[in-house]
């Protein structure tokens, strides 16, 4: 290494998981003098994000142990790990770690925060970095270098070279309800990761959960391993929940994917049940054809049209999540019993609105079924429709200032921002932004499957390699 170089300096834009893996796979890769800044403004989050360092007494990770591993090269890490330092979490984790455990996700985060830990120790001398807990609320140009001042709220500007914003998932809106007074009463929580959702609400308070993906599934157990006893109502659109994972499956093999040629979305939805017919035969369930066809999606998802991929999210859209994003089967069993005991009700419905009226939240809904009109009477409403996707509604002053600058846009869809495959994000023009890469959920609109740890740290090790080398390394998921 050349002593006295000027380092190159990378800026990241959140802790969470995305940022943490660009910043492990920089680290592992980088030869030369590199500082790498790790931007996160809540100290807890750092390394973490929301999903790790939510403190939630029920929050297991959604898919077992050995698919969990943050390196492509060591599928086994995670358990391995697992296994060395089970001793630390005596009433979390069995005496025995099996690969096929649901592990809680604070230790997944423990887990985390441990490899980067353990990238920068073993970083090449001359790379280092640097964690910043502060928040960016500017991403500014330099001059015709193409490098960006990175201003923070709370100290000295950073001058970097390159910038990637990992900025995960975002908040979740608030609820679309003419009266938007109501986001200010004290039965309104708009966010399920923090305790105060269930550490303060009495044991049989009734509460309203809007949205039923795994944010809700996530809190259910979680009010339950409290002692919970009130009734717990669960709205969304469609009433769907995750479908359970099974543990164990035998592989599939795809028969042949024509992604050589253009299908829309019926014929994507039709090749998807002939392959699930043709695995029973075999003996395979639907949930291996799912998890082998996650890898072609976004293929298939970029030769949509524009108008397709509309019709995909308002028909097909509903159905991929549920059997996609699945959860474990402890969590789905609980969910059955609360459903037989009645005090748990999913209900397939549109909230119309939801005011405060004495200690109680009304909530006037429509059912989808019957179309009828029906109020709901509870103590607490939360909302569990997960994060929020426009961007041009978005709150936080960096996303902001790059919208009014141009230098970043919403993709056509609002499902995240404007971008290549391989992470450049795209100005206002619809030209690349130099030296501006993201990477994993504001890439969704693009990619479609981007949100999970499989895909994210693919992205990531693809991603360091472009950043340093000006191409991406090769990576298999």
């Amino acid at each position: 290494m050349k002593e006295h170089m000027e380092p190159v300096r990378f800026a990241i834009v959140g802790g969470g998981l995305s940022g943490t893996l660009t910043a492990i796979n920089l680290l592992r890769a980088a030869r030369e003098a590199t500082v790498v800044y790790l931007l996160e403004k809540e100290a807890q989050k750092m390394s973490r994000g929301v999903a790790y360092s939510s403190s939630l007494p029920f929050q297991p990770l959604n898919v077992p142990a050995y698919r969990m591993s943050l390196f492509l090269d060591a599928p086994h890490d995670f358990v391995e790990w697992l296994q060395e330092n089970q001793h630390r979490y005596p009433e979390q984790l069995p005496t025995a770690v099996t690969p096929h455990d649901f592990i809680p996700r604070n230790i997944f985060g423990d887990y985390v925060e441990h490899s980067l830990l353990a990238a920068e120790q073993h970083a090449q001398p001359g790379v280092q970095l640097v964690r910043v807990r502060d928040e960016a609320v500017a991403l500014v140009p330099a001059g015709e270098t193409g490098a960006f001042t990175v201003h923070l709220k709370n100290h000295a500007p950073l001058q970097a070279q390159k910038a990637v914003l990992a900025f995960g998932n975002l908040a979740p809106a608030n609820l679309p309800i003419p009266t938007t007074s109501f986001y200010d009463s004290p039965f309104y929580k708009p966010s399920p990761w923090s305790a105060e959702v269930v550490n303060a609400l009495p044991q049989d308070a009734s509460l309203l959960l809007i949205g039923s993906s795994l944010t809700m599934v996530d809190l259910v157990g979680s009010l339950m391993a409290r002692g919970h006893q009130g009734k717990i109502y669960v709205v969304s659109r469609h009433g769907m929940v995750p479908k359970a994972y099974l543990v164990g499956t035998k592989p599939y093999t795809l028969s042949h994917l024509p992604l050589n040629q253009h299908l829309s979305p019926l014929e994507a939805l039709r090749y998807v049940r002939q392959e699930i017919q043709q695995a029973q035969l075999a003996d395979i369930t639907w949930h291996s054809v799912l998890d082998v066809l996650r890898y072609h999606l976004p293929a298939v998802w970029q030769n949509f049209t524009l108008w397709e991929k509309k019709q995909f999210l308002r028909h097909v859209k509903p159905q991929w999540e549920v059997h996609r994003h699945r959860m474990p089967q402890a969590s789905h069993d609980l969910l059955a019993q609360l459903q037989r005991q009645g005090q748990l009700e999913i209900i397939p419905a549109d909230v119309l609105d939801i005011q405060a009226q004495g200690s109680k939240a009304l909530v006037n809904i429509r059912k989808r079924k019957k179309g009828e009109n029906t109020t709901l009477e509870v103590d607490q409403v939360v909302n569990c429709t997960g994060p929020l996707c426009n961007y041009a509604k978005a709150k936080e002053p960096l996303i902001q200032q790059l919208l009014q600058e141009g230098l970043i846009a919403p993709d056509p869809l609002r499902l995240g921002l404007a971008a290549t495959p391989d992470g450049v994000l795209l100005n206002a023009q619809g030209e690349r932004t130099e030296n501006l890469f993201t990477l994993g959920p504001p890439l969704k609109g693009i990619l479609y499957e981007t949100t999970a740890l499989r895909e994210i740290r693919q992205q990531a090790a693809a991603l360091a390699g472009l950043l340093l080398f000006g191409e991406t390394m090769l990576a298999t998921v």
